[in-house]
């Protein structure tokens, strides 16, 4: 008889939360599911309405929003979410945000991705440090 050890593997995989600036760990939870799911949709609309206009297909935001029956402004600010940082998607995407960074605080973020991370109160540093999995050099990471 062959007897191979094998062991269930946990299901549920750990995420490491984003912690705001002056926040305990204990004090930070997980975005909720349903609000993650609707910030990841808007990210991709966003990013399939900024697609339409650089690809010409959509000639302006008006025409998007009239084909959508929605404001211009809803428009632009569902576009706004295609320009957020890399790490931040990433993060949404993941589950690793806290709770109450959701469409609404991430909409018409500041242009420059360093900012968008100050705004939240979250550290730009660490935050790529979780996502990339990787170590800084002792120097930098003092300053995290």
């Amino acid at each position: 008889m062959l007897s191979i050890p094998w062991q269930k593997p946990p299901s549920r995989k750990s995420r490491q939360i984003l912690i705001p600036l002056g926040v305990p760990r204990n004090e930070v939870r997980p975005t909720r599911i349903e609000r993650r799911a609707r910030l990841v949709n808007a990210i991709a609309q966003g990013r399939r309405w900024l697609d339409e206009i650089v690809s010409g297909s959509a000639t302006n935001i008006e025409q998007i929003a009239t084909r959508q029956q929605c404001s211009v402004r809803q428009v632009s600010m569902t576009i706004s979410l295609a320009l957020l940082a890399p790490d931040l998607v990433k993060a949404a995407v993941e589950g690793r945000l806290p709770r109450g960074i959701g469409v609404e605080r991430l909409r018409d973020a500041p242009a420059e991705w360093t900012r968008q991370f100050e705004a939240l109160g979250l550290n730009f540093l660490e935050v790529i440090a979780e996502t990339s999995r990787c170590s800084f050099p002792r120097w930098l990471s003092n300053s995290i």
